[in-house]
């Protein structure tokens, strides 16, 4: 299967690429479709593929396309509106990998999201995980993900590939919500995002839709446990 990357920038040596998919609470998809948004990237490009998802859109005059690439300073966006074909996932996410080593960039954060249910405690809200060419670990002042528990999917893939290669990479992993989209754990990935990169983005959007997202949650059970009540009760003497 071919994977063809259509870029308008020639030379992109040196950039950091930035990506996250629709894992756990769709964190990384949320974190850099926020990121696109709120740094007014610049899009530069598609990636193509041979079963490329059938879903198009409209957004600010102009087509969205499944699979996007957008460029801030020295910053390289992925941005995967629409999941690859299940047939294509591993191909897709080894696609990336082997453009960002073949295109010379420097290095390559990853945002994907764990279990919240696996969290040590309530304090605790992120992991990492490194290839060994990422240098300074101890500056990052996050905590490595546990042994014994594993990275799945694209970012697995990707991690591979890049650590094979000698590739430096880290996968930033807050713990989500595993039932439904998680904003708040996106805006942990894009608080440490800000703080690893000397990027400014602002995240109160994020943690808006987190709350509108609960209290719409809270709503739903409060009348699902009203609709379960009996309309009337009987008295037998």
């Amino acid at each position: 299967m071919e994977i063809n990357f259509h870029v308008n920038v020639p030379n992109l040596k040196g950039s950091i690429m930035i990506t996250g998919f629709h894992g756990l609470g769709a964190t990384g998809f949320i974190a850099v479709k926020h990121a696109v948004t709120s740094l007014n990237a610049e899009l530069i490009g598609y990636i193509e593929t041979e079963k490329i998802p059938p879903f198009v859109s409209m957004e600010e005059k102009r087509l969205s396309l499944p699979f996007e690439i957008y460029k801030k300073d020295n910053f390289v966006f992925i941005l995967t509106n629409v999941p690859p074909h299940p047939k294509e996932r591993q191909i897709y996410s080894r696609a990336l990998a082997e453009w960002a080593v073949e295109q010379g960039l420097a290095g390559c954060y990853l945002i994907g999201g764990l279990d919240s249910r696996l969290k040590p405690s309530e304090n605790d809200k992120i992991r990492i995980t490194i290839t060994k060419a990422f240098k300074n670990i101890d500056k990052l002042g996050i905590p490595l993900l546990e042994k014994g528990l594993f990275v799945v999917g694209p970012l697995a893939v990707m991690l591979t590939h890049f650590e094979i290669n000698n590739f430096p990479a880290v996968a930033l992993l807050p713990y989500a919500n595993p039932t439904r989209p998680d904003p708040l754990a996106a805006s942990v990935a894009v608080e440490h995002l800000n703080k690893l990169t000397n990027l400014s983005m602002d995240v109160s959007s994020l943690v808006n839709d987190a709350q509108r997202i609960e209290t719409e949650i809270q709503e739903f059970n409060k009348q699902r446990q009203e609709r379960g009540k009996p309309e009337h009760q009987t008295l037998y003497i």
